[in-house]
Formats: structure tokens, C-alpha cells, sequence
């Protein structure tokens, strides 16, 4: 693997931590994929290594510092080799072109950003980026029924309530096994635990989009992720978890759950019902192809890459 170089963290509102990948702009690979068939099935390989060769552009809007302090920044600009901005405030981050980016990462969780803000994401999510949208218990509701709002305007879901529908028990987290890729890959880690603090109850309507709940009694969801074929405009992914503590002082398996959504904000998907618990039987695609298909595989990931490349392009 190798060795990522992470750029000093220049003081002031806007700072940008990583470099841009050392390999070829994103232009010039769209350039060359346009070619043919045989750029589509090279960049497959790269794919194959795609957390160390290609870096996402992330902008991150850190209103709280909890991203900096809790080791988020430094897990995506030194360890996933992101090319990272972090502003302090949305008002910064209006100040960006956000379609140049391919995750929008919001940190806040008091604040309450305004529609300005809020059709800025949508717009964004709408081209086909990638958000994660912080929410929490009901001590926050200007910040909740901000990314409530954007999130009924992406999936038409008009029944969320994100927060203020209820409070956290102590209990631990749980990832579920919901009909999406996102507890599947790079990393399988259904069914497992996770700490979280104190959450705030998630109500959705697609129970099937719920991925992390609280155990014990009343316990809820604290967790849901929409892929492209889950929103009104069949374009961009979403994701939530209802607790900004569980972003502080980052473990081993926390870091597991971020490479995954990390990993599908980029390029999610939807799975057919019922195939998030069980992803191989009759009528389920395999969201994680095995070697045994290398052909397949080669010309799926050639194609994912192609469409993330051409995204960016247009």
C-alpha cells in the first residue's frame, strides 16, 4: 500500500487536509475511459485498489470541531488518503462549488443552516454526490429538522422524524441487515455492535433502509441510508446515525462502519428485499463478487468507475 502524505492543517475557516491522489486527475481518466472498452477494463483493476489510488473530494463542514478533535479528519485524509476541505461553517460551505466534490460530510448538529444551505445539498445529492447528515437526540432539533427536511425532499418520505420522536436508552448500537450494500462492503459488519452515546430516535417510513439500531428496551433506530434507486430523482445516496459522540475517539470497529459509509456515499446501492440479510440466494445480486467471476468482475468495477469518473466530467 502506499504511503499517504497528509498536508499540514493551515489555521484558518477553510483548511485542507490530504493531497490529491499522485495519479492521473479525474479529468484525464474520464478522458481516457471515453476511448473504449479497454480503458473501461484497466481502470477496473485500478478499482480493485481504488481506497489507495483514488482519493474522494470531500468537504466536510465541522461546525462543532467534533470531526477534528475525534480523529475523523485525520481517518479520511491519512488512512483512506482523501482529498479532505474542512470548513466551520455552512455558510463557508456555500461559498463552494459542491458539484466538484463527491461527498458533502455535514458535522453540525445545533445549528439550524437554513434553506440556502439545505437546496444546496439537495442540488448536490440531485447531481449525484454522496451526503451524510448529522443528527442527533431531541437536544438539537434546529440541526434535526434541518436534515429531516432534506432528506423528505430526496426520498419524498413526508412521515420522518428525525430526533424529536424520542431519546436514547444507554444501550448499544447494533448494525442491522438492511437492503442496501452498506453494513456489506469493503466490510461485512452486519450484525455487529458499536458504541453509541446518546441518540436521537430516526421515524422513516422504509423500515427496509434502517441499518443501526439501540438494544434494550426502548430501544429505536438510529441509523437509516438511502442509495440512488431509493430517491425521488433515482440520483445520489444519503446516510445518517443519530448520535455526533459516536465520531469521537474513533476504535477499530468504528473505523470498520466508516470505511463502509465512506464507501457508500461513493457508490451504494439498493439491494431486492430481503437480500441484506441474506445477499446470495436465488433472485439476490452478490454485492461482494468473489475471484471466481474475475471477468464479470473486471467489467462491473470498470463500469462503476467509469460512471463515478464521467459523474465528475460532466
Amino acid at each position: 500500500v502506499a504511503a499517504k502524505k497528509v498536508v499540514a492543517v493551515i489555521a484558518t475557516s477553510k483548511t485542507n487536509i490530504g493531497s490529491p491522489s499522485p495519479h492521473r486527475s479525474k479529468t484525464m481518466v474520464s478522458q481516457q475511459l471515453r476511448k473504449g472498452a479497454a480503458g473501461i477494463l484497466v481502470s477496473a483493476v485500478l478499482t480493485l485498489f481504488s481506497s489507495q489510488l483514488f482519493a474522494a473530494k470531500i468537504l466536510a463542514v465541522d461546525e462543532g470541531n467534533r470531526l477534528s478533535s475525534g480523529g475523523w479528519t485525520t481517518l479520511f485524509s491519512g488512512t483512506f488518503g482523501d482529498d479532505l476541505t474542512v470548513v466551520n461553517s455552512w455558510g463557508t460551505a456555500l461559498g463552494e462549488d459542491l458539484s466538484t466534490y463527491d461527498i458533502v460530510w455535514d458535522g453540525g448538529f445545533f445549528s439550524d443552516p437554513g434553506a440556502a444551505a439545505a437546496a444546496a445539498v439537495v442540488a448536490f445529492v440531485e447531481g449525484g454526490g454522496g451526503f451524510y447528515g448529522q443528527t442527533e437526540r431531541p437536544c438539537c432539533e434546529p440541526h434535526n429538522g434541518w436534515v429531516e427536511g432534506i432528506f423528505k425532499t430526496l426520498t419524498g418520505d413526508n412521515a420522518m422524524q428525525f430526533g424529536g420522536a424520542g431519546d436514547g436508552n444507554g444501550g448499544t448500537g447494533v448494525f442491522l441487515t438492511p437492503d442496501t450494500s452498506i453494513l456489506i462492503g469493503p466490510n461485512d459488519i452486519r450484525n455487529t455492535n458499536f458504541n453509541i452515546s446518546a441518540p436521537g430516535q430516526l421515524v422513516v417510513s422504509d423500515t427496509s433502509k434502517i441499518f443501526a439500531k439501540q438494544t434494550g428496551p426502548g430501544g429505536f433506530n438510529i441509523g437509516v441510508a438511502y442509495a440512488d434507486d431509493d430517491l425521488v430523482n433515482n440520483s445520489g445516496r444519503i446516510v445518517t446515525i443519530s448520535d455526533i459522540d459516536w465520531l469521537s475517539g474513533i476504535n477499530a470497529d468504528e473505523q470498520l462502519a466508516l470505511e463502509n459509509i465512506r464507501e457508500f456515499l461513493l457508490d451504494g446501492v439498493s439491494l431486492p428485499p430481503g437480500c441484506g440479510a441474506v445477499p446470495l440466494p436465488p433472485g439476490c445480486p452478490n454485492p461482494v463478487p468473489g475471484p471466481s467471476t474475475p471477468a464479470l468482475l473486471m467489467i462491473g468495477l470498470g463500469l462503476l468507475t467509469y460512471k463515478r469518473f464521467m459523474r465528475k466530467a460532466a
